[in-house]
């Protein structure tokens, strides 16, 4: 039982990541494949990383 849980709070933070990457100017594709990788972690790490300092989309390759 304890082992759905966690795939179903896994899933379910794939999204919650994504949407919470956007709010904060950073990659939502990176932080939505960072969280399916690392489950519930990612949107915690968005919570302590907070806002970034240039937008995700303003960075060029060259940096």
């Amino acid at each position: 039982m304890a082992w759905w849980i966690f795939v179903i709070v896994s899933i379910g933070s794939i999204p919650l990541a994504s949407a919470m990457a956007i709010e904060r100017n950073r990659s939502a594709r990176r932080w939505l494949w960072t969280a399916a990788m690392v489950g519930p972690l990612a949107p915690l790490a968005l919570l302590i990383l907070g806002d970034a300092r240039r937008p995700a989309e303003l960075i060029s390759p060259a940096d």
